[in-house]
């Protein structure tokens, strides 16, 4: 009776010891001032206010004035924030640390082995630390990288659900993922090489009832533009329009430079398995290992593949190894005074790996001056009502529009190239290839007297009728008033 109690406790202890981990994680992020750089900011301004994203940038004639390529996200946001009055600030808070817990608590929910997953999310921060670098970004992509997880550890149960269980579980995992993230709905094709080659025609049958299913229940939520249309012009315009070269693209459209640290340990793992006398051959038709070598080829040529479906798949593949394999199961740990201590050391690393603040990646926001000076003196350099803002630099769109949600003029460039107008967007590409200032000139040309437009310049910049002042590392110009 005492050696089940002193079992019950251990596994408790462990249980607790891992969830305490994962809550932990993102709330330490956070204690440092910690600020993604990019979407979240924009996420959660727009969320606080009752605008549309016409009166926030300019487009591209073809797309409507109310159109969101992520209105489910904005609503679930803006939902928050109408209940609890929260912030920009807090909204992005609560999107980083939903990623995460989204993620690592589902996992060890999906895995039914804490322990083994716990050891394959740290084994994966030191083997591919981009999966949670991708997940802290507060992003809506969090829960579509938790939907590739959830389902790959569904096909990789040792007893099957019965079908209508199991499509029931994929229709809504799915749901919940192009709900949040629908401009990812069409890369989802990517799980259908895997079924194929590893003959999971059931699996295979599920997902795509399922995909359907929340295909219909994105549009039922979002509209067909916003679902469905709206992210494939967006890919069209972004990629092919403008002269678009490779280096321009947004990091997660380029090529992934083929990372071999992850797969190298999925190679040892199994090089180790065959010498000890298992037999390997299983493994070709794992639908995990078929998820990460498709992921992984399809990086090559755009990363978001490898980062989003590769790296998750990766986590999977890793727990089920340690779990099934290695003899780390849940129920066994208390019989052997290893694992536990192993475990607790595991934790300490994944911890003690994902809070320190290494070069500043948590608190670059408390160096940046653009999110800490005063909102007076940022916008009296801004444009005057009415007016547009030009500048090549997303980055400067991010911080000002989450510091004044409010703003009355317009970007120029905002958060993804695809929408501007065909004429400012070639401007852009210009600007990015070679960055002069003459490369600015169809933007000076047509600016009015309430425009500004924000460069990078050595020297203060010349051009006629255009005045330049200092702008946080930049310059600032404006129409000579005549």
């Amino acid at each position: 009776m005492l050696s089940m109690i002193d079992a019950r406790m251990t596994r408790l202890a462990l249980l607790l010891l891992i969830l305490g981990v994962f809550l932990v994680i993102p709330l330490r992020m956070l204690a440092y001032g910690y600020m993604p750089p990019d979407d979240a900011m924009r996420h959660a301004a727009f969320a606080v206010v009752d605008r549309n994203w016409g009166d926030l940038i300019l487009l591209d004639p073809r797309f409507p004035a109310w159109m969101d390529p992520h209105a489910g996200w904005h609503a679930l946001l803006r939902a928050v924030h109408t209940m609890t009055q929260w912030d920009q600030g807090a909204l992005v808070n609560l999107s980083v640390v939903l990623g995460l817990w989204v993620f690592t608590f589902g996992g060890v929910l999906a895995s039914g082995n804490p322990p083994a997953w716990l050891l394959s999310s740290t084994l994966m921060v030191m083997l591919e630390p981009a999966l949670f670098g991708k997940l802290t970004l507060g992003r809506p992509l969090g829960f579509s990288m938790a939907a590739v997880m959830l389902l790959l550890f569904l096909w990789t149960r040792r007893q099957a659900l019965h079908p209508l269980i199991e499509a029931g579980i994929v229709g809504l995992v799915l749901s919940v993922s192009l709900y949040l993230h629908p401009t990812s709905w069409y890369l989802w094709a990517v799980a259908v090489p895997p079924l194929v080659a590893c003959r999971r025609w059931r699996a295979l049958g599920t997902f795509l009832a399922g995909w359907g299913i929340a295909l219909l229940v994105a549009i039922l939520l979002n509209g067909w533009y916003n679902a469905i249309q709206l992210p494939l012009d967006i890919m069209q315009l972004a990629v092919l329009q403008g002269g678009t070269l490779g280096p321009n693209l947004v990091t997660e459209l380029q090529p992934s430079g083929a990372p071999v640290f992850g797969l190298m340990g999925m190679v040892l793992i199994l090089l180790a398995r065959k010498a000890m006398g298992h037999d390997v051959r299983g493994e070709i038709y794992a639908i995990d290992l078929a998820f990460v070598v498709t992921a992984w080829v399809l990086g090559l040529y755009v990363s978001r593949f490898w980062v989003e479906w590769g790296l998750p798949a990766m986590a999977v593949w890793y727990t089920r190894q340690i779990g099934e394999e290695m003899g780390l199961g849940f129920a066994e740990l208390h019989r052997r005074p290893v694992p536990p201590m192993f475990i607790g050391l595991a934790a300490a690393t994944l911890y003690l790996t994902q809070t320190a603040d290494q070069g500043g990646r948590f608190t670059n926001a408390l160096r940046n001056p653009l999110l800490i000076v005063p909102r007076e003196e940022l916008a009296s350099d801004l444009p005057e009502p009415g007016g547009v803002l030009y500048d090549s630099d997303m980055g400067h769109f991010y911080v000002i529009l989450h510091r004044i949600p409010e703003l009355q003029f317009r970007f120029a460039t905002a958060m993804e190239p695809g929408l501007m107008p065909a004429e400012d967007l070639k401007v852009l590409r210009a600007i990015q290839t070679t960055g002069t200032v003459k490369d600015h000139a169809p933007w000076f040309e047509k600016m009015r007297t309430i425009d500004r437009v924000v460069l990078r310049s050595p020297s203060e910049p010349q051009w006629p009728n255009m005045e330049f002042k200092r702008f946080f590392g930049g310059w600032i110009g404006r129409k000579v008033r005549s």
